[in-house]
């Protein structure tokens, strides 16, 4: 390929909105194009020997506009990229601080709700955050994650115990109410109530 072409398709690149996902592609053609220079300066290089063991003057070698275009729009890019890469880093310290929130929260509900509607209700909410929020840091991912799938484990564990007690609570209570029933009913063979 020569410089022209690769400055085309480096254009084209640099022209795409989300810098991040094309840099793979800006760097090979820069690398494409270094490759080239370097043998358009060597092939310089052997005219100017070639000229000085003749015994002829060396030629100045002329300004090439389309490297100085090529290498002013490979630094355009990586200030853009840059700049993308910060705001996604502050995106993901922003959405990691947002899960840690919202993971207190969920520790919290575990800790101190006694009320298993309004529980299940904060459940809901932090579940529905925690699928909006964005991506956070892949270091943390994986830590983030374990913590709350086990609070989780943990929340619905506390639901379950709950559901057994209430449903023990609820046999205890007809047993008691059967057991009322079955005496007022010997009293109706009793004569004398007094």
């Amino acid at each position: 390929m020569d410089k022209a072409t690769l400055l085309d398709g480096l254009k084209a690149l640099v022209s795409q909105e989300d810098a991040l996902a094309v840099s793979r592609e800006v760097n090979e053609l820069r690398s494409q194009f270094e490759d080239v220079v370097l043998e358009e300066d060597r092939q310089f290089q052997i005219k100017q020997l070639e000229a000085q063991e003749a015994g002829e003057t060396v030629e100045e070698r002329p300004e090439d506009l389309v490297r100085k275009e090529f290498y002013e729009l490979v630094a355009a890019f990586r200030e853009r990229r840059n700049e993308q890469q910060r705001v996604k880093k502050e995106s993901e310290e922003a959405n990691l601080r947002r899960k840690k929130s919202l993971i207190e929260r969920l520790r919290g509900v575990i800790d101190s709700e006694e009320n298993i509607g309004a529980a299940l209700t904060a459940y809901k909410e932090i579940h529905e955050a925690w699928k909006e929020v964005g991506d956070i840091p892949r270091d943390k991912r994986q830590d983030i994650q374990s913590d709350y799938s086990r609070l989780l484990e943990t929340f619905f564990y506390h639901i379950k115990i709950y559901r057994d007690l209430r449903e023990h609570d609820l046999k205890r209570n007809t047993q008691l109410k059967q057991e009322v029933i079955r005496k007022i009913q010997e009293l109706q063979n009793v004569s004398s109530i007094k």
